[in-house]
């Protein structure tokens, strides 16, 4: 039985936020559900020079347009969500091959890789989680405001990228959902997530789980049952 069409789809956008993340511009990735093609974004590309006119003596220069600025994360200040029933793990975790941090593995997921990222996905493709591991020079203890920030610095070039309010979960942990537009064509298919954002000594751990349209109500549970598992090594 061929996999559900959105398979792909949901893969191509943490493929492109990957991409984007460790500098490739420009690259195809081959992989046993599809090939997707990552191009530069729109804004970045170059287009051929129009030769300008020169100005009139009396005319006043245009001004430049004005940067879009970085969202800015704001905290949520509900009270945290319930708890879920997480989803069942493995018995094998993940370990970075350079020996940063460990995680788990859903049961009955698939491991695989884009670049040196771990890709880990459901047997449908339309869950999957990612791990990235930035390591700064001093282990002294930043903001959860700043952590947030991190977040959305690292995946904000994604593809219709959105950040919502995140929520602290105590020190040096936060969680930010986000969403997300992938345009194939003449279509859109929208994506939902989650950051899991974690302080370790010097190093930030970053847990980024995707889904499309009909595993969203499963986002929460994934995260539920991998916080923990989410380990230095």
């Amino acid at each position: 039985m061929k996999k559900n069409r959105l398979t792909w789809m949901a893969i191509a956008t943490i493929t492109t936020l990957i991409l984007i993340l460790i500098g490739q511009p420009s690259k195809v990735i081959k992989s046993s559900f599809a090939v997707v093609n990552i191009g530069l974004p729109t804004h970045a590309q170059q287009a051929s020079p129009t030769p300008k006119p020169s100005p009139s003596p009396a005319a006043s220069p245009s001004p430049s347009p004005t940067p879009t600025p970085t969202p800015t994360p704001t905290p949520i200040l509900t009270p945290p969500t319930p708890e879920v029933q997480p989803l069942p793990l493995s018995e094998s975790n993940y370990k970075d091959p350079q020996g940063r941090f460990q995680i788990g593995i859903l049961e009955g997921y698939n491991v695989g890789f884009v670049g040196n990222f771990p890709l880990i996905e459901s047997p449908e493709g339309n869950l999957a989680y990612t791990v990235v591991a930035k390591t700064r020079e001093s282990n002294r203890q930043i903001p959860n405001a700043s952590l947030a920030q991190i977040a959305i610095e690292t995946f904000e070039r994604g593809e219709g990228f959105k950040p919502d309010s995140y929520q602290e979960l105590g020190t040096g942990s936060v969680r930010l959902p986000w969403t997300a537009t992938l345009k194939m064509g003449a279509k859109t298919q929208p994506i939902q997530g989650t950051i899991l954002v974690r302080q370790s000594g010097n190093n930030i751990f970053l847990l980024l789980v995707s889904a499309t349209e009909e595993k969203t109500t499963e986002i929460d549970a994934a995260i539920a049952a991998l916080s923990d598992t989410l380990k230095p090594i």
